[in-house]
Protein backbone atom coordinates (compact mmCIF):
# COMPACT_ATOMS: atom_id res chain seq x y z
CA UNK A 1 0.00 0.00 0.00
CA UNK A 2 1.28 3.39 -0.98
CA UNK A 3 0.10 6.02 1.71
CA UNK A 4 0.20 10.08 1.20
CA UNK A 5 -0.16 11.70 5.00
CA UNK A 6 -1.16 15.60 4.33
CA UNK A 7 -0.82 17.53 7.63
CA UNK A 8 -0.06 21.03 8.64
CA UNK A 9 2.50 19.79 10.72
CA UNK A 10 5.29 17.05 11.40
CA UNK A 11 6.34 15.19 14.65
CA UNK A 12 9.24 17.61 15.04
CA UNK A 13 7.38 21.07 14.46
CA UNK A 14 7.62 23.74 16.96
CA UNK A 15 3.97 23.29 17.55
CA UNK A 16 2.85 19.66 17.22
CA UNK A 17 0.65 18.47 19.22
CA UNK A 18 -1.27 14.72 20.64
CA UNK A 19 -2.38 15.09 17.39
CA UNK A 20 1.00 14.80 15.19
CA UNK A 21 2.59 12.09 18.30
CA UNK A 22 -0.43 9.51 17.22
CA UNK A 23 0.28 10.03 13.60
CA UNK A 24 3.56 9.25 13.66
CA UNK A 25 3.64 6.41 15.73
CA UNK A 26 1.00 4.82 13.72
CA UNK A 27 2.61 5.45 10.35
CA UNK A 28 5.97 4.16 12.12
CA UNK A 29 4.53 1.00 12.30
CA UNK A 30 2.37 1.04 8.99
CA UNK A 31 5.98 1.41 7.57
CA UNK A 32 7.15 -1.47 9.83
CA UNK A 33 4.83 -3.49 8.00
CA UNK A 34 5.65 -2.91 4.70
CA UNK A 35 3.39 0.23 3.59
CA UNK A 36 5.54 2.78 1.37
CA UNK A 37 4.11 6.23 3.00
CA UNK A 38 4.87 9.93 2.49
CA UNK A 39 4.16 12.48 4.99
CA UNK A 40 3.74 16.23 3.40
CA UNK A 41 3.64 19.22 6.02
CA UNK A 42 4.58 22.81 6.53
CA UNK A 43 8.26 24.17 6.34
CA UNK A 44 9.99 25.19 9.78
CA UNK A 45 13.34 26.37 10.71
CA UNK A 46 15.74 23.55 10.75
CA UNK A 47 14.11 21.05 9.16
CA UNK A 48 15.27 19.64 5.53
CA UNK A 49 12.98 19.93 2.56
CA UNK A 50 12.95 15.79 2.11
CA UNK A 51 14.16 13.33 4.44
CA UNK A 52 13.60 10.01 5.72
CA UNK A 53 13.27 8.99 8.90
CA UNK A 54 12.27 5.58 10.31
CA UNK A 55 10.69 4.18 6.68
CA UNK A 56 8.78 7.43 6.01
CA UNK A 57 9.78 10.24 3.76
CA UNK A 58 8.96 13.43 4.97
CA UNK A 59 8.47 16.36 2.70
CA UNK A 60 8.16 20.05 4.03
CA UNK A 61 7.00 22.83 2.19
CA UNK A 62 5.27 26.53 2.57
CA UNK A 63 4.19 27.86 6.01
CA UNK A 64 0.93 27.29 8.27
CA UNK A 65 -0.42 29.63 5.56
CA UNK A 66 0.73 28.47 2.37
CA UNK A 67 0.86 24.50 3.13
CA UNK A 68 -2.30 23.86 1.54
CA UNK A 69 -1.90 25.70 -1.41
CA UNK A 70 1.44 24.17 -1.90
CA UNK A 71 0.00 20.51 -1.13
CA UNK A 72 -2.22 20.97 -4.29
CA UNK A 73 0.93 22.22 -6.36
CA UNK A 74 2.76 19.23 -5.42
CA UNK A 75 0.33 16.51 -5.39
CA UNK A 76 -2.42 17.53 -8.28
CA UNK A 77 -2.98 14.96 -10.74
CA UNK A 78 -0.53 12.58 -8.59
CA UNK A 79 -1.27 9.22 -9.23
CA UNK A 80 1.55 7.64 -6.94
CA UNK A 81 -0.50 6.63 -4.37
CA UNK A 82 -3.11 3.60 -3.55
CA UNK A 83 -4.97 5.99 -0.33
CA UNK A 84 -4.72 9.88 0.57
CA UNK A 85 -5.36 10.78 4.62
CA UNK A 86 -6.63 14.39 4.46
CA UNK A 87 -5.66 15.33 8.14
CA UNK A 88 -7.55 18.14 8.77
CA UNK A 89 -6.64 20.09 11.80
CA UNK A 90 -9.22 23.81 11.33
CA UNK A 91 -8.45 23.76 7.56
CA UNK A 92 -8.57 20.98 5.39
CA UNK A 93 -6.56 20.15 2.27
CA UNK A 94 -9.31 19.19 -0.13
CA UNK A 95 -7.00 16.34 -1.22
CA UNK A 96 -10.38 14.50 -2.71
CA UNK A 97 -10.47 17.20 -5.35
CA UNK A 98 -7.12 16.83 -7.25
CA UNK A 99 -5.00 13.63 -5.47
CA UNK A 100 -5.72 10.44 -8.02
CA UNK A 101 -6.09 8.10 -5.12
CA UNK A 102 -9.13 7.40 -2.37
CA UNK A 103 -9.30 9.76 0.06
CA UNK A 104 -9.84 9.34 3.86
CA UNK A 105 -10.04 12.34 6.49
CA UNK A 106 -8.69 12.42 9.42
CA UNK A 107 -10.05 14.18 12.05
CA UNK A 108 -9.06 14.86 15.47
CA UNK A 109 -11.67 17.53 16.92
CA UNK A 110 -13.67 20.47 15.68
CA UNK A 111 -12.47 24.12 16.56
CA UNK A 112 -15.91 25.25 17.14
CA UNK A 113 -15.12 27.17 20.21
CA UNK A 114 -11.60 26.99 20.00
CA UNK A 115 -11.98 30.07 17.34
CA UNK A 116 -12.79 31.93 19.77
CA UNK A 117 -10.12 31.97 21.94
CA UNK A 118 -7.30 31.10 19.63
CA UNK A 119 -8.44 33.79 16.59
CA UNK A 120 -7.78 37.85 16.43
CA UNK A 121 -10.45 39.90 17.93
CA UNK A 122 -13.62 39.78 15.98
CA UNK A 123 -12.59 36.69 14.00
CA UNK A 124 -13.58 34.14 16.11
CA UNK A 125 -17.16 34.11 15.92
CA UNK A 126 -16.96 34.21 11.97
CA UNK A 127 -14.56 31.39 12.09
CA UNK A 128 -16.79 29.38 14.21
CA UNK A 129 -19.71 30.43 11.99
CA UNK A 130 -17.74 29.37 8.62
CA UNK A 131 -16.55 25.55 9.68
CA UNK A 132 -19.54 23.81 8.96
CA UNK A 133 -19.43 25.59 5.50
CA UNK A 134 -16.01 24.80 4.64
CA UNK A 135 -16.53 21.08 5.79
CA UNK A 136 -19.60 20.60 4.01
CA UNK A 137 -17.59 19.23 1.03
CA UNK A 138 -16.77 16.13 3.53
CA UNK A 139 -19.85 15.31 4.38
CA UNK A 140 -19.89 12.08 2.50
CA UNK A 141 -16.70 11.36 3.07
CA UNK A 142 -15.08 8.44 4.85
CA UNK A 143 -13.80 9.97 8.04
CA UNK A 144 -11.93 8.66 11.30
CA UNK A 145 -11.56 10.44 14.53
CA UNK A 146 -10.25 9.79 17.88
CA UNK A 147 -13.30 9.90 19.92
CA UNK A 148 -16.93 9.40 20.31
CA UNK A 149 -17.99 12.82 21.43
CA UNK A 150 -15.88 14.35 18.06
CA UNK A 151 -17.89 11.56 16.29
CA UNK A 152 -20.77 13.21 17.52
CA UNK A 153 -19.48 16.79 16.60
CA UNK A 154 -19.36 15.86 13.26
CA UNK A 155 -22.71 14.32 12.65
CA UNK A 156 -24.18 17.51 14.14
CA UNK A 157 -23.04 20.01 11.82
CA UNK A 158 -24.05 16.94 9.18
CA UNK A 159 -21.18 14.13 8.26
CA UNK A 160 -23.10 11.13 6.90
CA UNK A 161 -21.02 9.28 5.69
CA UNK A 162 -19.16 6.28 7.48
CA UNK A 163 -17.01 7.55 10.35
CA UNK A 164 -13.89 5.14 12.06
CA UNK A 165 -13.13 5.37 15.82
CA UNK A 166 -9.35 5.43 15.80
CA UNK A 167 -8.17 4.06 19.20
CA UNK A 168 -4.99 6.64 20.94
CA UNK A 169 -2.76 5.09 22.34
CA UNK A 170 0.25 6.95 24.53
CA UNK A 171 4.10 6.12 24.92
CA UNK A 172 4.12 5.90 28.90
CA UNK A 173 4.67 2.29 29.85
CA UNK A 174 1.95 1.51 32.43
CA UNK A 175 3.36 1.38 35.85
CA UNK A 176 3.46 -2.08 37.85
CA UNK A 177 1.53 -0.29 40.52
CA UNK A 178 0.20 3.06 41.60
CA UNK A 179 3.39 4.83 42.47
CA UNK A 180 4.02 6.63 46.21
CA UNK A 181 3.09 10.36 45.23
CA UNK A 182 4.46 13.71 46.92
CA UNK A 183 2.86 15.09 49.82
CA UNK A 184 1.77 17.14 50.51
CA UNK A 185 -0.25 16.31 47.22
CA UNK A 186 0.57 18.43 43.53
CA UNK A 187 -1.53 19.02 41.20
CA UNK A 188 0.09 19.10 37.54
CA UNK A 189 -1.36 20.37 34.28
CA UNK A 190 0.31 19.60 31.02
CA UNK A 191 -0.55 21.24 27.43
CA UNK A 192 0.46 23.62 25.58
CA UNK A 193 0.17 27.49 26.73
CA UNK A 194 -2.14 29.04 24.48
CA UNK A 195 -5.78 30.86 25.59
CA UNK A 196 -8.03 27.92 24.60
CA UNK A 197 -6.39 25.44 27.14
CA UNK A 198 -7.48 28.29 29.57
CA UNK A 199 -4.50 28.11 31.77
CA UNK A 200 -5.82 30.91 33.78
CA UNK A 201 -8.77 28.69 35.17
CA UNK A 202 -6.44 26.37 36.56
CA UNK A 203 -4.39 28.61 38.50
CA UNK A 204 -7.76 30.26 39.58
CA UNK A 205 -9.06 26.88 40.63
CA UNK A 206 -5.34 25.88 42.79
CA UNK A 207 -6.34 29.21 44.61
CA UNK A 208 -9.65 28.34 45.68
CA UNK A 209 -8.26 24.86 46.77
CA UNK A 210 -5.79 26.66 48.73
CA UNK A 211 -8.67 27.98 50.82
CA UNK A 212 -9.78 24.77 51.12
CA UNK A 213 -6.89 23.46 52.81
CA UNK A 214 -4.75 22.42 50.19
CA UNK A 215 -0.76 23.16 50.30
CA UNK A 216 0.38 21.35 47.81
CA UNK A 217 1.93 22.59 44.30
CA UNK A 218 0.49 23.55 41.08
CA UNK A 219 2.91 22.66 38.79
CA UNK A 220 2.41 23.98 34.57
CA UNK A 221 4.47 21.93 32.14
CA UNK A 222 4.40 23.00 28.61
CA UNK A 223 5.21 26.55 26.87
CA UNK A 224 3.65 28.77 23.84
CA UNK A 225 4.55 32.64 23.47
CA UNK A 226 6.12 34.53 25.04
CA UNK A 227 3.92 37.08 25.80
CA UNK A 228 1.17 34.92 26.16
CA UNK A 229 3.70 32.83 29.43
CA UNK A 230 4.54 35.40 30.93
CA UNK A 231 1.04 36.29 31.41
CA UNK A 232 0.41 33.06 32.88
CA UNK A 233 3.72 33.15 35.40
CA UNK A 234 2.60 36.99 36.74
CA UNK A 235 -0.92 35.39 37.49
CA UNK A 236 0.37 31.81 38.94
CA UNK A 237 3.07 33.83 40.83
CA UNK A 238 0.33 36.71 42.08
CA UNK A 239 -2.18 34.13 43.63
CA UNK A 240 0.06 31.22 44.46
CA UNK A 241 3.52 32.46 45.15
CA UNK A 242 5.77 29.49 45.61
CA UNK A 243 3.33 27.36 45.36
CA UNK A 244 3.30 27.84 41.53
CA UNK A 245 5.48 25.84 39.49
CA UNK A 246 6.44 26.62 35.84
CA UNK A 247 8.55 24.04 34.27
CA UNK A 248 7.95 25.18 30.36
CA UNK A 249 9.05 22.41 28.04
CA UNK A 250 10.60 19.77 29.80
CA UNK A 251 11.89 16.40 28.32
CA UNK A 252 10.17 12.47 28.37
CA UNK A 253 11.96 11.79 31.42
CA UNK A 254 11.45 14.48 33.51
CA UNK A 255 7.70 14.90 32.14
CA UNK A 256 7.20 11.02 33.08
CA UNK A 257 8.55 11.76 36.75
CA UNK A 258 6.35 14.58 36.81
CA UNK A 259 3.65 12.94 36.05
CA UNK A 260 4.20 9.94 38.75
CA UNK A 261 4.58 12.39 41.70
CA UNK A 262 1.74 14.20 40.85
CA UNK A 263 -1.73 12.97 42.68
CA UNK A 264 -3.87 15.01 40.08
CA UNK A 265 -3.91 15.95 36.49
CA UNK A 266 -6.30 19.02 35.41
CA UNK A 267 -7.45 19.68 31.82
CA UNK A 268 -9.27 22.96 31.37
CA UNK A 269 -9.73 23.01 27.84
CA UNK A 270 -12.59 24.66 25.62
CA UNK A 271 -12.32 21.20 23.72
CA UNK A 272 -9.66 18.28 22.55
CA UNK A 273 -10.02 15.14 20.36
CA UNK A 274 -9.14 13.27 23.21
CA UNK A 275 -6.40 14.75 26.26
CA UNK A 276 -3.22 12.55 25.60
CA UNK A 277 -1.89 14.23 28.80
CA UNK A 278 -4.94 12.52 30.86
CA UNK A 279 -4.27 8.89 29.63
CA UNK A 280 -0.24 9.60 30.18
CA UNK A 281 -0.78 10.42 33.93
CA UNK A 282 -3.09 7.48 34.20
CA UNK A 283 -0.38 5.43 33.34
CA UNK A 284 1.09 6.67 36.25
CA UNK A 285 -1.36 5.84 38.72
CA UNK A 286 -2.93 9.99 38.26
CA UNK A 287 -6.49 10.22 38.24
CA UNK A 288 -7.85 13.34 36.22
CA UNK A 289 -10.18 16.36 37.05
CA UNK A 290 -11.41 17.62 34.26
CA UNK A 291 -13.61 20.18 32.10
CA UNK A 292 -17.09 18.19 30.68
CA UNK A 293 -16.41 19.18 27.24
CA UNK A 294 -15.67 17.09 23.65
CA UNK A 295 -12.49 15.17 23.80
CA UNK A 296 -12.17 14.90 28.05
CA UNK A 297 -15.58 13.22 28.24
CA UNK A 298 -14.07 10.48 26.60
CA UNK A 299 -10.86 10.39 28.29
CA UNK A 300 -12.29 10.63 32.03
CA UNK A 301 -14.30 8.21 33.38
CA UNK A 302 -16.46 10.15 35.61
CA UNK A 303 -16.35 8.85 39.14
CA UNK A 304 -14.06 5.70 38.56
CA UNK A 305 -11.24 7.39 36.90
CA UNK A 306 -11.40 10.95 37.72
CA UNK A 307 -14.13 13.74 37.81
CA UNK A 308 -15.64 15.56 35.03
CA UNK A 309 -16.73 19.13 35.85
CA UNK A 310 -18.69 22.03 34.33
CA UNK A 311 -16.06 23.97 33.00
CA UNK A 312 -15.19 26.82 35.92
CA UNK A 313 -12.47 27.01 38.52
CA UNK A 314 -14.35 26.83 41.25
CA UNK A 315 -16.36 23.65 40.37
CA UNK A 316 -12.43 21.85 39.56
CA UNK A 317 -11.35 23.11 43.04
CA UNK A 318 -14.48 21.07 44.60
CA UNK A 319 -13.85 18.07 43.11
CA UNK A 320 -10.54 17.87 43.35
CA UNK A 321 -10.79 18.56 46.99
CA UNK A 322 -13.33 14.98 46.86
CA UNK A 323 -10.85 13.88 45.74
CA UNK A 324 -7.96 13.94 48.09
CA UNK A 325 -10.84 13.51 50.60
CA UNK A 326 -12.24 9.73 50.46
CA UNK A 327 -11.40 6.84 48.38
CA UNK A 328 -8.15 8.75 46.36
CA UNK A 329 -6.31 4.87 45.79
CA UNK A 330 -9.64 3.54 44.60
CA UNK A 331 -9.34 6.44 41.78
CA UNK A 332 -5.59 6.27 41.41
CA UNK A 333 -5.77 1.95 40.90
CA UNK A 334 -8.64 2.79 38.35
CA UNK A 335 -7.09 4.94 36.66
CA UNK A 336 -4.18 2.90 36.15
CA UNK A 337 -5.79 -0.31 35.01
CA UNK A 338 -8.08 1.66 32.27
CA UNK A 339 -5.22 2.72 30.78
CA UNK A 340 -3.03 -0.41 30.03
CA UNK A 341 -6.26 -0.81 27.52
CA UNK A 342 -4.56 1.42 25.40
CA UNK A 343 -1.92 -0.12 23.09
CA UNK A 344 0.01 1.63 19.62
CA UNK A 345 -0.80 -2.09 17.70
CA UNK A 346 -4.45 -1.85 18.46
CA UNK A 347 -4.78 1.22 17.27
CA UNK A 348 -2.44 0.91 13.92
CA UNK A 349 -4.47 -2.05 12.95
CA UNK A 350 -7.76 -0.36 13.26
CA UNK A 351 -6.07 2.68 11.14
CA UNK A 352 -4.78 0.43 8.71
CA UNK A 353 -8.21 -1.56 8.58
CA UNK A 354 -9.86 2.35 7.51
CA UNK A 355 -7.79 2.89 4.79
CA UNK A 356 -8.47 -1.04 3.18
CA UNK A 357 -11.77 -0.38 3.85
CA UNK A 358 -11.36 2.82 1.58
CA UNK A 359 -9.81 1.67 -0.96
CA UNK A 360 -11.83 -1.22 -1.28
CA UNK A 361 -14.76 0.96 -0.96
CA UNK A 362 -13.44 3.12 -4.21
CA UNK A 363 -12.95 -0.16 -6.12
CA UNK A 364 -16.63 -1.04 -6.04
CA UNK A 365 -17.07 2.31 -7.41
CA UNK A 366 -14.55 2.22 -10.86
CA UNK A 367 -16.42 1.77 -14.08
CA UNK A 368 -15.73 -1.94 -14.98
CA UNK A 369 -14.81 -2.69 -18.72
Amino acid sequence: MRLLMLNWRDAWHPKAGGAELITLRVLERLARRGTTVEWFSGAYAGAPQKEVRDGIRYVRAGTQATVHLEAWRRYRRSSAFDIVVDQINTIPFYAHAYVQAPAIALIFQLAQEVWRYESPAGFGSLGEALEPAYLWPYRHAHVMSISESTIASLRSIGFQGPISLLPIAVDDPAEPAVPPKTEPRDVIMLCRLTPSKRPEHAIEAAAALRSLGWAGRFVLVGGGSQKYVERIRALGTSLLGDRFVMTGHVDDERRSQLLRDASCIWMTSVREGWGLAITEAARHGTPAVAYRVPGLVDSVDDGATGYLVDPNPEALAGATARLFEDGYAAFAERALAASRAYDWAISTDRFERALRNRIAANQVLLPTT
